[in-house]
């Protein structure tokens, strides 16, 4: 899995996940608690892998909202 936020060197990268309508937000490793709170209130779901020692954590649009929102 690639990280872009790690690659680019920025807080957030937001795009459109190759070959799928999956709106993903990459933070990069190590983000702070803040600013995947942020996310989340802003409607983003976080995902974790692997889920009993997170070390790469994305965030996702839910499928009800359409990229506009």
């Amino acid at each position: 899995m690639a990280n872009l936020a790690d690659e680019y060197g920025t807080d957030v990268e937001i795009y459109i996940k190759a070959l799928t309508t999956t709106i993903r937000a990459d933070t990069p490793t190590g983000a702070p608690a803040q600013l995947h709170d942020l996310l989340e209130h802003l409607g983003l779901e976080r995902h974790a892998y692997p889920t009993d020692a997170p070390l790469y954590n994305w965030h996702t649009v839910p499928e009800h909202l359409d990229a506009g929102e």
